[in-house]
């Protein structure tokens, strides 16, 4: 392979963020969340493998236990894994010691707060927390630890960027393991890079999927091993990728899977919770090369692993303007903000709305976030947003994993929108306990009666069908699944046909029909065109 600037990041490379060596997903970058999901999420799974080992291959055998806490080593070893615990152990030992500070704080409150003034209990706090916390009663008196998150990423110590590598691959891995439950192994077909999230070097290596590049002398730039570089060349390839197709009029949506769709109209682009698969995986959808040169609006809705996709997201900040997501918590523990994660990921441009709060794009183009109720297992989560996307006079509702707790809400918004040209749902009906994402930063561990109960699950066909009446969408399109497997190892779900998921969708499908409202599942990709609207039909 000879070198020079004709050479481009090939559409099968695969780029993924490592935080010692876990897949990064947003409660790993925040200091407070990673913390505790650090002792314990992954060291717990790495401990209890390295101690019987047998127990976690039975296990995985089951394709039903594939999202469960059981670590799939790849081609590692049980002395890697205990390798990669003692070098952890070491390398994150301040926030280990932050997630004892935090159960201390937090007993510190139980015993202490008896409804008096707190200034007293501040000098009781542990290092790492003193100065980047306040200490507070909400208007029950119940007391309660508010974090100053920018503080905490401020801090070397809390927020170790030499922990952050980017990983390489030629092709994607159909066989990556589960990322809540299973590091990212070291192996002769990955090139690691020694770079932090934020580095601008990486702008240079995702802009040269669109430009020309030396790949030499980017191995430089992005110091690659010397043992590293002849792999290194085969991630590019001296084929050009096409040309972004425009659009002329009206409005291009383009589904990539998932959450994730591309809304483009001649006055400009906004992406919608962007996962983007990559070529090669065996499936047919839309990819990186699919997206126009500039994006002028990433919007984000909340913080769930599979609508931030941080792997995702690196690769586009170099054409990117504006990213857009819900306000920020205030320092809630089980709610770090969007918008302080992002700046911190090298994002220069971050819009934090709340609700009803709206930001103009381009000429004709404004995101109005609305309220998101549910999916979050009744947690007090405030960064979270449905959003309304108005593009040449269209109006398109992107309401994720909402539900219908309140169906006043959309009687009082029903006097607030336009018709919706296009509503866009998610019916994951059943969803997973709360202790399985929120388990590492719940203060007491909930009785497993109560867990089952409070879900972290979105819409049922009843739910979103009276959505869709209240809102008077025009079509409606089911996404948001989890359905793509080139997605399973960040989704953690498989539906077989009978699964009460979709068994939810067949009925949304037909209710509409009844209803005369065109209705499809989205899966794999789908592009439409939702054409001008005439002069006549504004009024």
């Amino acid at each position: 392979m000879s070198t020079g600037s004709g050479w481009f990041l090939a559409p099968r490379t695969v780029a993924q963020p490592l935080i010692h060596r876990w897949y990064a997903w947003p409660h790993l970058l925040s200091p407070h969340t990673a913390a505790l999901n650090l002792r314990d999420r992954q060291l717990q799974v790495m401990r209890s493998y390295v101690k019987a080992p047998h127990l976690h291959e039975r296990a995985l055998r089951d394709p039903a236990m594939f999202g469960g806490p059981f670590l799939d080593p790849g081609t590692a070893t049980v002395a890697d894994i205990e390798a990669l615990v003692e070098r952890t152990t070491s390398a994150a030992a301040p926030l280990l010691r932050l997630a004892e500070d935090i159960d201390d704080a937090r007993r510190l409150l139980r015993e202490k707060a008896d409804g008096g003034p707190l200034s007293a209990l501040y000098p009781l706090l542990g290092d790492t927390l003193r100065g980047r916390v306040e200490l507070a009663y909400d208007t029950s008196h119940h007391p309660q630890v508010r974090f100053f998150e920018p503080l905490l990423y401020a801090s070397a110590a809390l927020y170790d960027r030499s922990a952050q590598t980017v990983s390489l691959r030629t092709g994607p891995d159909p066989a990556q393991p589960f990322i809540f439950n299973s590091p990212v192994m070291p192996d002769p077909q990955r090139v690691d890079l020694p770079v932090p999230f934020d580095a601008p070097e990486l702008d240079a290596l995702f802009g040269a999927a669109p430009s020309g590049v030396d790949p030499e002398e980017l191995a430089r730039t992005l110091d690659v091993a010397p043992d590293r570089r002849a792999l290194f060349r085969t991630l590019f390839t001296d084929t050009p990728p096409a040309p972004p197709s425009p659009v002329a009029e009206g409005v291009r949506m383009r589904f990539f899977g998932h959450a994730c769709v591309l809304l483009e109209s001649a006055a400009g682009s906004v992406l919608m919770d962007p996962l983007i698969g990559y070529d090669g995986d065996g499936h047919d959808h839309f990819t990186f090369e699919d997206l126009p040169a500039r994006i002028d609006a990433i919007v984000l809705s909340h913080a769930h692993p599979d609508h931030v996709g941080i792997e995702t997201l690196l690769r586009l900040r170099h054409r990117t303007d504006t990213v857009i997501v819900p306000r920020d918590s205030g320092g809630s523990l089980a709610d770090p903000g969007l918008g302080v994660l992002l700046e911190n990921l090298g994002f220069r441009t971050v819009r934090r709305v709340q609700e009803l709060e709206s930001v103009g794009i381009a000429e004709g183009i404004t995101v109005t976030a609305l309220p998101f109720l549910g999916e979050h297992a009744d947690l007090d989560i405030w960064s979270k947003s449905v959003f309304l996307v108005r593009m040449d006079d269209r109006s398109l509702l992107f309401a994720t994993d909402t539900t219908l707790l309140e169906p006043a809400l959309y009687d009082l918004l029903s006097d607030l929108l336009p018709p919706i040209d296009a509503l866009f749902i998610g019916l994951e009906s059943v969803g997973a306990p709360a202790s399985w994402l929120y388990g590492p930063l719940l203060e007491t561990r909930l009785p497993r009666e109560v867990d089952q109960r409070r879900r972290i699950s979105g819409s049922d066909a009843v739910m979103a069908a009276e959505i869709a009446r209240r809102v008077r969408a025009r079509q409606v399109y089911v996404y948001a699944m989890g359905l793509e497997p080139w997605l399973r190892h960040i989704t953690g779900s498989s539906y077989d046909p009978d699964s009460e998921q979709l068994r939810q969708t067949r009925m949304l499908l037909e209710t509409c029909t009844a209803r005369q409202v065109p209705a499809e599942l989205l899966h794999l990709r789908k592009e439409m065109f939702f054409p001008p609207v005439t002069p006549s039909a504004r009024h």
